[in-house]
């Protein structure tokens, strides 16, 4: 039938292809997401200098307060988020929200499951809000679909910091 040379040469160039019909978010997406985060005291009066420590499954961040457009790797967990400054603590979990109208495209599309899985496991679907205004003294619950361009996720009380 075919020679083992010809076979090989149809197998890789069938790979790229098969990426580019599988919408496959790693071609068109972006790995990264870029967050802000701001500490206010119990009156919302802005507390700069916080060391604030951001982890997801993917990896962890440090940083002082307030942080702007941090770099954080999309994952499908939580964002867990720590600052302090003294005995002033603040914290916060964003939380990872996946697009559904995103995943039901792909599913249609030729090879979408895999895509599906792709991003899933890249963390490519995930997003977290973009600005999270943490007060000290509280541990809030921020969720990607309160966000609003130009201004933080409202924060929901999980209970009272330490």
């Amino acid at each position: 039938m075919f020679s083992s040379a010809v076979r090989t040469l149809l197998l890789v160039a069938a790979v790229p292809v098969s990426l580019a019909l599988g919408g496959c978010a790693t071609v068109t997406g972006s790995p990264t997401q870029s967050i802000s985060i701001h500490t206010v005291d119990a009156n919302d009066r802005p507390i700069e200098g916080m060391k604030c420590r951001v982890i997801n499954g993917s990896a962890e961040y440090f940083g002082t307060s307030p942080m702007y457009d941090l770099r954080v790797r999309r994952s499908a967990s939580d964002l867990a988020i720590e600052c302090r400054r003294g005995a002033l603590v603040a914290r916060g979990t964003a939380v990872s929200r996946g697009s559904g109208v995103d995943a039901a495209v792909k599913a249609a599309m030729p090879g979408g499951t895999a895509a599906l899985l792709v991003d899933h496991v890249s963390g490519y679907r995930y997003a977290y809000p973009s600005a999270m205004r943490l007060r000290v003294g509280q541990h809030l619950v921020f969720d990607a679909s309160d966000d609003a361009l130009g201004r933080p996720s409202r924060g929901i009380q999980v209970d009272a910091g330490r």
